[in-house]
């Protein structure tokens, strides 16, 4: 059975939760302090629903983060049941409103807890706590493959925040409704190419390293290169929105694109020359063998026309957001995304 591209991600993320609404048991565990919880962590999970518990950052969480700070833990496991709901991510601007609501929510925390500099920017607030988040759930990690699965996966659903927080800093730069129009759109088509590189990377990883027990750090250490680059290219695009200079190099977004196919290509002709032997008995291991390499080859042709869709999009975005001079510039930032992803698809191998 061929699995949605959806429920695939989810999958491989399974190790480290499904996503559910956050528990309204959550706020009341805290002391008056906010932080110092009036039952133990054990005594917390044992409050829930076995769905709930199975699936939170709490549960995967060390008894150490716990008990250090329950108050943020708790915080980020909203951000970590929302991003792993069947629904996310839903439309754009729904996303961007929720995400922005949560933004102010670890900006209070900042504040309250006087992490730093209060003058600076909502968005480097909510980093600032975010990065404090990974630190507080590496306390006590052993990096067993468990622990690498789940650390990564927390930090890829911080990541999925930074990402909708700079969609919203470039929202508030557009000159123009038409210019809004165009990152949505943009944004909405980003997903779904997303999407399709998630399940290349994956099925590649997987398919290499067949039976392996390090797939699933390797999984989903790529899922964060994924989100690195397109971080990387939103910043850039919004510093040229503002009127930065980038003194980048880059490529022509056709050549980026080249490089991917062809290293998309590549990797998958390396994977089936070193097929595995399947016994006579392992039919059921050959057929999803064979499934992997069918949806992987899948994803890569309906990744092209995304692309190329994208590419067009993008020379938008140029005239958008660059003045005369400077023309060109957003692509070749863009272009950086694209070949992120091919250095990505051929490390794998």
């Amino acid at each position: 059975m061929i699995m949605k591209p959806r429920q695939l991600f989810l999958m491989l993320l399974t190790l480290a939760g499904v996503g559910c609404s956050p528990t309204p048991q959550a706020e009341k565990q805290l002391g008056n302090d906010g932080k110092k919880p009036q039952v133990d962590r054990n005594a917390y999970l044992d409050s829930l629903s076995s769905e709930e518990m199975s699936d939170g950052l709490v549960f995967w969480a060390s008894e150490k983060a716990f008990s250090t700070n329950a108050e943020l833990l708790l915080l980020l496991d909203t951000l970590y049941r929302h991003v792993r709901t069947d629904s996310f991510p839903a439309e754009v601007r729904t996303e961007e409103l929720w995400m922005c609501d949560y933004r102010e929510r670890l900006c209070s925390y900042y504040d309250r807890h006087l992490l730093g500099d209060g003058g600076i920017t909502k968005n480097a607030k909510a980093d600032s706590v975010l990065n404090e988040g990974v630190r507080l759930l590496e306390l006590d990690c052993m990096l067993s493959t468990m622990e690498m699965i789940v650390n990564n996966s927390s930090e890829l659903t911080f990541d999925r925040c930074r990402e909708y927080m700079l969609l919203n800093q470039l929202i508030s730069n557009c000159k123009s409704e038409e210019a809004k129009e165009l990152v949505y759109k943009e944004w909405s088509l980003y997903e779904k190419m997303r999407e399709k590189m998630v399940i290349i990377s994956s099925h590649i990883v997987s398919l290499n390293y067949w039976g392996g027990s390090l797939t699933g750090p390797i999984q989903t250490a790529n899922y964060l290169c994924i989100s690195e680059s397109r971080k990387y290219m939103y910043q850039t695009t919004l510093n040229i929105a503002i009127g930065d200079s980038w003194d980048g190099t880059g490529v022509y977004l056709n050549n980026a694109k080249q490089l991917l196919f062809d290293c998309c290509a590549e990797a998958m002709n390396k994977v089936l020359s070193q097929k595995p032997y399947f016994r006579e008995d392992e039919k059921e291991a050959r057929q999803m063998y064979d499934e992997e390499v069918k949806e992987a080859e899948t994803a890569i042709r309906e990744l092209q026309p995304l692309v190329d869709e994208w590419i067009v999009l993008m020379d938008e975005f140029d005239y958008e957001f660059t003045s005369d001079g400077a023309r060109h510039s957003v692509e070749r930032a863009a272009s950086f995304m694209l070949i992120k992803w091919a250095s990505i698809v051929s490390d794998l191998l």
